[in-house]
Parts: structure tokens; C-alpha cells; sequence
């Protein structure tokens, strides 16, 4: 995303400003003196995918310049939760050349010099002195400078613009055709010229022209167009024509319909329109005087005119061109072909300055045409009887040329509805042609739906009817079939006309039709050119081959339907498509039977297509094996068969603990180790999920101990649980020797660690010495918090992949928060392959779980996932562990803040709405924003606006909570996420004279442990925690009462914080109270809750549902922010 925008909301400074504070913060009073006397001049300043950032220059004493960049990246990228809106809180990086700064970072996290403290200071001023729009300002006029460079570009773009737009001006020259039907059988029926004129001297009108060679602009010219040149064409190659067809004649002539400048070629130039039609033959009635012999005319004598009873009926012969009014008797008319196939009558009506290609039905109607043509029709007349013939086989005739009856003979008027049908043609080198139509068995073509005529002919035995449609209900039943089968996905080609341009495309519609049934339009197709069904396909009928490879299993199927083989991966392919239908050889098809499509989903599971070759990595083997099952025939390599064999003796392994372990298990961590070691025995990784306080780190120093004599193991862990790791190896494993990376000599600690050293490192130390943890191979790797890699693209979790280790192990009481991507980057890390590539499981289980709510796609992945995870619960293991008790306090909002907090939410709302065409990633960072500043708002106004001087309901309510807590002798937890509230609650306790404890992510690690320690043994009635900072690795079991200031967005953050205090050790019950803002989002907040807690239950442990949030989701916790009121 980009943090810097013209659109940010206002709340990007107040954000960046803080990092930058928190960032001085870190910095350690002894630089304060040597930083004061360095000059700092404006930076350079870069946006990059993700970050911001500043290049300052220094010049310490007399050295050569230091270069010191300091980078502004959203929380997300680190803390690994890209889905909670939350973490909009920026952070600020800083790295520095000199060599204080590497002195520094090698004994700590993170470096910090004089250097870093000035430029800090230097930004911290700058932003400090400006208000929040004017950063934004401020920043712009930085960024500047960097792209001067830009606008030179931009001018050059601008230059080609400019001739762009000259070349649509209009130009000086043009080119006009012009035609004269000619009947030359030797030169051709028309003569087509080109003639280059010239705008007139005053711009008003052109000149009669020059005439030019169709050779000459067979290549563009000045004035001409790209239809000019594929005429010229045409017509200079119809001039070589030696068989004088004159098809490229006729092909120039449908080219030009439309074109704007035509003429006749004659000595006025008179304007010509050309058109397109069909021609039909049509009968139109006379009355003549039944008493006169010699009547041929058809003229009504003036005696017949005052006597009714002298006139008679007869009928003219003529041509007509539906749709087009002409008079046909007074036009030229000349017979040709576009090509063999289609002949057609070009029609030149010099008054109305009209030339019309008509086609015909059929080609071998020519011979009736070219009659006609010969004959006088004026002269002829048809009498009843003949008439009445024709009109009985007018509908046989219909096939080959249109006849158009009058209504006297064209018979009554039905009512029809016709059905509408798909007509399927297929198409040279892939694909099909699809056509929507109306058909009707009395039509001897088919019809558009919704498109005239309204009353079309038709032909009976009986004799010709016409036929009546309701054009409006065509058109519906039309939609509907369109939105059902997603016809509107395809490339149109016409009017309800379409085109399936692969293959694949192509049998996804024929799948959809079939499976449809009696609910698809029939399918018609071309005579000759049908598909054919061979029959179901059934789990008997499938063969599979299984190869050994180098740390894969290869495997490979085929199915037999009616004597033709078919690939397991193209199965597997039309399952993951949703087809019903899969190829078996020229317009042959088989159906998958739905219990075999099934199995066969589940299969494509666990499987990855390299290329199409399919490979089962080892660890999915088992599942595998068991979707088989025994009805499939499988051929296997002898590895897959020991691998099966191994699999069964692991049930019956049941190691008791090692006797080195100087700790008693309780019966479900005894059963948590031998899970590991079965893991350990088979070269799998996996998770053990665990809740909080149920002991997986001594589960796991189990299974260390009976790895030890292997190699050294590598223990990755959050900063504030390092010690912890340290503290209990030595406590219970005393054969095992652990090493803090921290306190070490880095390098040398690394080559030099064997059999039955753990090294404890934090994931921030693992990101930065990446290189150095590659560079050897790990006996067991070990991942406690693992949630920490659950965003797969930050460097952490790269840099994870990258260590080398014979065995992988993570431990997470919250391997799955938010979404399913948490999910697949710890499998990813720890069992690689199994979930293959995250495109692979988006399209085969995110989406479909999160997005559609897919139940059976929830069940296959958490029948696939079963295996490697293990995962209890306190209410289900720790039967003796007290009581814990859960209360939700609500502040009410005095009526100032209540004024400050909805003033917020309106603006916020005209800001949103005002901003809903941005691009989406900037749009869901502004909403965040706002959402921050809502639940910023809610807390304490204070921390939005540093002038308030009013007080807060919620903190007035954490006073008399307070209260209550000391006179009842009671110890508490005091959790925020935002620093700023907890300094607010810091300055309460200090003007009450109330003795606590503080930690927030600032707080050194070996102080962390320092201030435990003193709670533990009770020094402070509170502690006041940054839920990130002290949300995991703590063991605070001296307090009975847990405090949350304001609710987190993902309920399992919370309760991994409670734990720190709900944990095994305690004795008292434990009385959790969360306070809440009524009326806020706050409120919101706490309903969401529920959704979260099923996502994490619907996939670990097969309950019901999960949902991600949008941003439309996002802004609608703004819209009903004041709906609890």
C-alpha cells in the first residue's frame, strides 16, 4: 500500500508522529549530549511499496559523511497481522553507518546511536510544530525535489499527446469512392474509384476531387483511413481478377456500408448511402377489371371503379428487401457473390440515392433469381389459384429464399411462444460460437430473442400462418439464462451471440448445461457436429501409479471410458473447475460420478501439479493413502510402502518420557509428547496449539531431550519469552544446555554448537542475522508464539524458511486469528509442500471458506490439516484450574465527549463518502485511520487532542474499579493497546500514590524479567501491559483480576493476555473485566468477537462458519457507530 498520498485522512500525521516519538523514546539518555551537537539538514526523501522513507547525511567531527535512513512502515509488516484493522499503527525503523550503530546492534535487538537520536529529534521537531494536514504538506514539498526528474518525462509524454491530438484534427485532404453500376461482365458489375479531394480555401466544403489509383492507397496516404486501404485493396486485386468472379468487387461494396463519403459516379457527384439486406420475392395484390380480356396492366378502368363487382385480384411478382423501403421495379438490380457460398443482388436506386447488397437464403436459389431478373415482371400477373400454390409451398421455398405473401394469402395470426434454445457451433482451433435463439418447428430458421419482427411467417400444411411474439418475455427468458450460466463472461460476438475462445472455457459451459439439466436450454447443434456422453465415471475404473522421488512421491492415474484413456490430472483438473464433464476424445465426453468427484476433490488436495506431474509431498501421505482407500487399484514403489508401514507402527508408539525430564506430566502433556515424538520419529513438522498455560513448552523439551544426541536445536521465540525458554530448560531438562543468542558471541556461537545445545533467539535477531542461521544445518527448529510468521511476505518469515532443520515444530495457542493465510505461512514453515502454493490454497480453500462459506471445502481442509495439529483446551484438560470470570463494564460518555466522539463520526463519514473511487488500498488505510481515531475517541479524548483537559468516563470508571480492587486486597493486569492511555493511567496512579509495575515494547528485555520477577513476589498492587508487548511469554499468576482498557479487534489476543494470569500456578479464581464505551464502536467491536472465535473453531476444531472483513464491513461499524445509543 502507499503510506503517502495526496488522500490520506488527517490522522496520518497524528500516526506518524507518534512513531517518530516512540522512536526518541527508544533511545538511551546518554546520547542526549553528542546528538545535541550534530547538524541535521533536510533529508532525501523516497516512497516505496509499503514505507516511506528519509536519506539524512552526517558529518560527525571530521569524519566522512554517515548516512542514516529512517524508515516509516506500517505495524503490520512486522507483527504479521495485515488483517487486523488495528494495526494501523506505523512504526519507525532506523539503520546508520557509523560505528557506534553496529557496536549497539550487536548487543542488542536494535541499534541506536547519537546519530539516529538527531535525525529523530530533527523529524520529531518538524512534525511536531505542524499540524496534521500540514505533515502532509510538509512531506509533499520533500518529495519534490525527488521527482523533478519526473517532469521532464511527463513533458515528453504531454509532447505525444499533443500530436496525437493534431492527427485528429480535421485534415485538408480526404478520400471519397465513388460507384457506377456498370453490368460489365468484362470489367466488372461496378465500378469502384477513388477520388482525393481537398478542403476549400475558406474551410467551407471540399473540391470535386482528383482521381487517384486504388495501388496508391493500398498504403496509408494523407487523408485516408485504414477502411480506405483494405478497399483499395480489394478492388486493385479484383482488377487482376482472370476469372472475372469479381468476389473482391462485391466484398468492397460491403465494406463501404457506412462509410461516410460516398457518391455515384456521375457529373454531380450525387451522395450514396450503402446498405445491407436480404432479398425476398414477394407477391403484391392488383385489382383489374374482370370484364376486360385484354387487361394486362393491372390498371383499374375507370368502369370497374364505380362497379365493385367488375374488379378482380391478381398478383405482381416482385422483389422486396424487409425493413427497407424501396421500389424495387425502379432500380437496377445486378446478380454476383460475396464468395461462392453467398450469393447476392446488389440493388441501385439512383433517386433515392441508395445502393443495397442483399443477400439470399441459399445459393441455389440463384438460377430462380437470375430468371426474374430476365423476365418482365411489370408484365406478369399471377391469378388466385396459382397464388394459392405458391403460398402452400411457400414454406419448402423458405429455405432457400425469403417469400414475402400479403396478408390475403398469408393466413390468420397465432399467438406463439417459442422456445429458447442454445445453438452451439464448434470453432476452428478451440472454443465454440454460441448463440441464444428462439425456435419454433413451423420456422425454418431461428430467430433472435426481443428483435423484430414482431409478426413473423410461417408455414403449415395448412397452409402459411403468421406468427405473433412477445418480444418482451424473449428478452427476459433471455436474461435469465445469461446470469444463470454467466454467458455474459464470454467475448460477445452479436446480439445474444457469444464466443467460448478456449477449450476450456468451452467444456466449462457444457459441464454447467449438463449438470443443469431440464433447467439449461436444449442444445442444438450443427448436423454432424454433435457431442456425445459415454457414460460415468466411477472409483473402479481409476489405475494409479505411485514413483518414489527425491523428497516427493510422484503419482499418476488413468481412467478407461469406452475404450479411451483418461490422464488423473485431467480428472483432477474438470473437479477443481466444477465440471460435471471431462474430455475423452473428439467431441466425446464422460461424466464424473458425484460420490467419485468427491474423493477426487479431496485427492487434488493433497496433491501439487508441477507441470503436470503430480507430487504428494511426504507428509500428506496418510491422507492420501486413506482417500484411496481399497477400492483403487494402486501400483506403488516400495518407499510409499514402508512409508505406510511406518505410519501403522506409529499408532502403537507410545514412548513414556525421557528420564532425564525433571518434571511429572499431567495426562494431556504427556499425550502432547508422544504426539511430538510420533512427529519426530516420522521427519514431519507440525503445530502443537495448545491454550495458553497448558505447558507446551515442557511437552516440547521432552521430545528435545530425546533429540539432543543429533544435533543442536534452535529455539525461535519472542523477545520477553527467551529467558522463560532458558529458565525452564534449566529447571527441568539439566542435561540440555541453553544459550541466549543475545548475550552470546554471535558468530563463534553459531559454528561452534553441537548435540544437546539449544540456542534461544529472538525472530527480530533471526530477520537480521538471516544469513547466519542458514549457513548451517539445525538438528530441530523450534517456532514458540509462531503467530509471529503468520504473514508469509514479511523478512521474518523469509528468513525462517531459509534455516536449514531436520525437523520443524511450532507452537501457537493462536495459529489461526483472522484469516486462513495464518494458517497456510505456519504450514508453509513447518511442513512445506502440504498446503502447496498460497495461489493453490486461495482458489482450492480460502476463498471458498472465507468468501462463499463453503462448508465441504471447511471439512477437506480440516481433514487435511488433522494430522499435524494438535490442539486442547483449558475447560477441556485443566479441570482443577479456578474459575475465570468474564465482565463487561460500560462507561458512559459524558455529554462533551459524546459531542467530540459523533462530530468524528460524521466527518468520518463525509470523508469516506467522498473518497469511495480511491484506490483500494489507500481507501481501506483511510478507514482505518478513522476507525483508529474512533476507538482513540472512545478511550480518552486525550489521546487524540493533547489540548483536552476534561477527564474520561472510561478512566473515572478504572478509578473506582481500582478502588474496589485495593480495598478488596486484590492484585490486577492492566491491558492497553495504546501506550498513550496507559501513560493517562500511569498519571492516576502516581497523583493516588498507588505502587505498579509498567512494560510496553520499549522496555529492555532483561528489565521485562526484572519487573516480572518483583510483581511475582509482590511489589506493586498493578501492572499496566501494552497488550503486544506483554500479551504472551509472561507468567503473572500473583494477580487474580485481569483489566482490558479497550477491546481488540481479535478476541485471541485478548485471551492470550488474560493468561498471563489464567494460567497453571493459580490458585484463585480469576475475574476478567473489559471496559467498554457504550454507545461507540467499542460495542462493535465486542460483537465481532463471536465471528473471530469461529473462524478458529470452524477449521481447528470442524464447527460452523468464518468470514473476513472488507472494508465495506470496516465503514459499516463506522455507519452504525451510534445505533446502541
Amino acid at each position: 500500500m502507499d503510506l503517502m498520498t495526496e488522500n490520506l485522512p488527517a490522522a496520518f500525521g497524528l500516526l506518524l508522529g507518534e512513531a517518530v516519538s516512540r522512536l526518541v523514546d527508544d533511545h538511551h539518555e546518554s546520547l542526549d549530549k553528542r546528538a545535541a551537537m550534530l547538524k541535521v539538514e533536510q533529508p532525501k526523501f523516497a516512497q516505496g511499496e509499503g514505507k516511506i522513507s528519509f536519506e539524512f547525511r552526517l558529518r560527525p567531527d571530521r569524519n566522512p559523511p554517515y548516512v542514516v535512513q529512517l524508515d516509516i512502515a506500517p505495524e503490520i509488516d512486522e507483527d504479521d497481522d495485515s488483517d487486523s484493522p488495528l494495526d494501523l499503527a506505523l512504526r519507525a525503523d532506523v539503520q546508520c553507518e557509523c560505528r557506534d550503530f553496529a557496536r549497539q546492534a550487536k548487543m542488542t535487538d536494535h541499534g541506536r546511536c547519537s546519530c539516529t537520536l538527531a535525525v529523530a529529534w530533527w523529524l520529531h521537531e518538524q512534525l511536531a510544530r505542524r499540524s496534521s494536514e500540514e505533515v502532509l504538506l510538509f512531506l509533499s514539498d520533500l518529495k519534490a525535489d525527488n521527482v523533478a526528474a519526473g517532469r521532464e518525462v511527463v513533458s515528453q509524454i504531454l509532447k505525444l499527446t499533443d500530436e496525437a491530438q493534431d492527427d485528429t484534427t480535421q485534415a485538408d485532404t480526404r478520400v471519397q469512392w465513388r460507384l457506377k453500376i456498370t453490368g460489365n461482365l468484362l470489367y466488372g458489375p461496378v465500378a469502384i474509384n477513388p477520388y482525393v479531394q481537398k478542403l476549400k480555401k475558406n474551410g467551407k466544403g471540399w473540391s470535386r476531387g482528383r482521381l487517384a489509383t486504388t495501388f496508391d492507397l493500398v498504403r496509408p496516404q494523407p487523408g485516408s483511413s485504414s477502411l480506405d486501404c483494405q478497399v483499395a485493396a480489394l478492388v486493385s486485386q479484383a482488377n487482376l481478377d482472370a476469372n472475372r468472379e469479381y468476389y473482391n468487387l462485391y466484398q468492397a461494396v460491403d465494406l463501404l456500408v457506412g462509410h461516410p463519403n460516398l457518391a455515384w459516379d456521375d457529373t454531380n457527384g450525387t451522395p450514396l448511402e450503402v446498405m445491407r439486406g436480404e432479398l425476398g420475392i414477394s407477391l403484391q395484390p392488383v385489382e383489374i377489371d374482370s370484364l376486360d380480356d385484354e387487361q394486362r396492366s393491372g390498371e383499374i378502368v375507370s368502369d370497374a371503379e364505380s362497379d365493385p363487382s367488375r374488379r378482380k385480384t391478381l398478383y405482381r411478382v416482385g422483389f422486396s428487401v424487409p425493413g427497407i423501403d424501396i421500389q424495387i421495379d425502379q432500380c437496377e438490380l445486378v446478380l454476383g457473390n460475396l464468395h461462392p457460398a453467398q450469393p447476392v443482388v446488389m440493388i441501385a436506386e439512383t433517386s433515392g440515392n441508395r445502393l443495397i447488397l442483399a443477400r439470399l437464403r441459399d445459393r441455389r436459389a440463384t438460377r430462380l433469381i437470375s430468371y426474374l431478373l430476365r423476365s418482365e415482371l411489370s408484365e406478369i400477373l399471377v391469378d388466385d389459384e396459382a397464388a394459392s400454390k405458391l403460398s402452400l409451398k411457400a414454406g419448402s421455398l423458405g429455405q432457400l429464399v425469403r417469400i414475402d405473401l400479403p396478408g390475403q394469402l398469408a393466413g390468420p395470426i397465432e399467438d406463439v411462444s417459442a422456445e429458447l434454445v442454445i445453438e452451439l457451433r464448434p470453432r476452428g482451433g478451440a472454443g465454440m460460437f454460441l448463440r441464444l435463439a428462439m425456435l419454433d418447428p413451423r420456422l425454418h430458421q431461428t430467430l433472435t430473442p426481443g428483435e423484430d419482427p414482431a409478426t413473423v411467417p410461417a408455414f403449415t400444411d395448412d397452409g402459411p400462418i403468421r406468427l405473433k411474439r412477445d418480444l418482451a418475455d424473449e428478452r427476459k427468458r433471455a436474461a435469465t439464462v445469461i446470469n444463470k450460466f454467466s454467458l455474459q463472461e464470454l467475448a460477445p460476438e452479436d446480439a445474444y451471440h457469444w464466443v467460448a475462445q478456449s477449450d476450456e472455457q468451452a467444456l466449462d459451459l457444457l459441464s454447467k448445461l449438463y449438470e443443469a439439466g431440464d433447467d439449461a436450454p436444449r442444445m442444438i447443434w450443427p448436423e454432424g457436429e454433435t457431442i456425445r456422453v459415454r457414460g460415468e465415471i466411477s472409483p473402479s475404473a481409476l489405475r494409479v501409479q505411485i514413483d518414489d522421488s527425491k523428497d516427493w512421491f510422484g503419482l499418476s492415474g488413468t481412467v478407461s471410458v469406452a475404450g479411451r484413456d483418461v490422464n488423473l490430472a485431467d480428472l483432477l483438473r474438470a473437479v477443481t473447475q466444477r465440471r460435471a464433464l471431462v474430455r475423452v476424445g473428439d467431441r466425446e465426453f464422460a461424466k464424473i460420478s458425484e460420490s467419485f468427484r468427491r474423493r477426487l476433490e479431496q485427492l487434488g488436495d493433497t496433491l501439487v501439479d508441477d507441470r503436470g506431474n503430480l507430487r504428494v509431498a511426504d507428509a500428506a501421505v496418510p491422507v492420501v493413502q486413506e482417500i484411496l482407500g481399497t477400492d483403487v487399484p494402486i501400483e506403488a514403489a516400495a518407499r510409499w510402502t514402508q512409508t505406510i508401514e511406518n505410519l501403522q507402527s506409529l499408532k502403537d508408539f507410545n514412548p513414556d518420557k525421557p528420564d532425564s525430564l525433571d518434571v511429572e506430566y499431567r495426562d494431556y502433556q504427556h499425550e502432547g509428547y508422544r504426539w511430538l515424538a510420533r512427529l519426530s520419529r516420522w521427519g514431519v513438522g507440525g503445530i502443537l496449539a495448545d491454550d495458553m498455560g497448558l505447558g507446551k513448552t515442557v511437552q516440547t523439551l521432552g521430545v528435545l531431550v530425546d533429540r539432543a544426541t543429533e544435533g543442536p536445536a534452535l529455539v525461535i521465540a519472542p523477545t520477553s519469552v527467551g529467558d522463560n525458554w532458558v529458565r525452564e530448560t534449566e529447571r527441568f531438562a539439566p542435561e540440555l544446555n541453553p544459550l541466549l543468542y543475545r548475550e552470546s558471541n554471535r558468530q563463534e556461537l553459531i559454528q561452534s554448537v553441537g548435540p544437546g545445545d539449544i540456542v534461544v533467539v529472538s525472530y527480530q535477531l533471526v530477520q537480521r542475522d538471516a544469513k547466519r542461521f542458514a549457513s548451517r544445518t539445525w538438528n530441530t527448529l523450534v517456532l514458540d508464539e509462531a503467530q509471529f510468521i503468520k504473514n508469509a511476505q514479511t523478512k521474518t518469515s523469509r528468513a525462517i524458511r531459509d534455516v536449514n532443520a531436520n525437523w520443524r515444530i511450532a507452537l501457537s495457542g493462536t495459529p489461526l486469528e483472522n484469516h486462513l493465510g495464518e494458517l497456510w505461512s505456519l504450514m508453509r514453515t513447518i511442513s512445506p509442500g502440504l498446503l502447496g502454493s498460497w495461489d493453490r490454497f486461495r482458489n482450492r480453500f480460502a476463498d471458498p471458506i472465507e468468501r462463499h462459506k463453503d462448508q465441504e471445502r471447511r471439512e477437506s481442509l480440516a481433514s487435511l490439516v488433522r494430522p499435524f495439529i494438535l490442539r486442547r483446551t483449558k475447560e477441556n484438560v485443566l479441570k482443577e484450574l479456578p474459575p475465570r470470570t468474564e465482565i463487561t463494564l460500560r462507561a458512559q460518555l459524558s455529554g462533551e465527549e459524546r459531542q467530540r466522539y459523533d462530530d468524528a463520526r460524521v466527518a468520518a463519514l463525509a470523508e469516506l463518502s467522498g473518497a469511495a473511487n480511491e484506490k483500494p488500498g489507500e481507501y481501506r488505510m483511510r478507514t482505518l485511520a478513522w476507525l483508529t481515531k474512533l476507538r482513540q475517541l472512545a478511550c480518552h479524548p486525550r489521546l487524540v487532542d493533547r489540548l483536552w483537559e476534561q477527564g474520561s468516563a472510561k478512566l473515572d470508571l478504572l478509578a473506582t474499579l481500582i478502588d474496589e480492587l485495593r480495598d478488596g486486597e486484590h492484585r490486577a493486569l492492566i491491558f492497553s493497546q495504546f501506550v498513550k492511555h496507559l501513560s493517562l493511567v500511569r498519571e492516576l496512579l502516581d497523583q493516588r500514590g498507588i505502587k505498579y509495575q509498567y512494560l510496553d515494547g520499549a522496555t529492555p528485555a532483561k528489565e521485562r524479567a526484572r519487573r516480572v520477577d518483583a510483581f511475582q513476589a509482590g511489589e506493586g498492587e498493578l501492572f499496566l501491559i501494552s497488550l503486544k508487548a506483554g500479551g504472551t511469554g509472561l507468567n503473572l499468576t500473583a494477580a487474580d483480576y485481569v483489566i482490558h482498557l479497550d477491546p481488540w479487534w481479535n478476541p485471541a489476543v485478548e485471551d492470550q493476555a488474560t493468561d498471563r494470569a489464567h494460567r497453571i500456578g493459580q490458585e484463585r479464581p480469576v475475574t476478567v473485566y473489559r471496559l467498554v464505551a457504550a454507545g461507540t464502536i467499542e460495542e462493535q467491536i465486542l460483537e465481532m468477537h463471536a465471528d473471530k472465535r469461529e473462524l478458529v473453531a470452524g477449521v481447528l476444531d470442524g464447527t460452523d462458519r468464518a468470514a473476513k472483513m472488507d472494508t465495506d464491513d470496516l465503514i459499516r461499524l463506522i455507519k452504525i457507530g451510534d445505533a446502541t445509543q
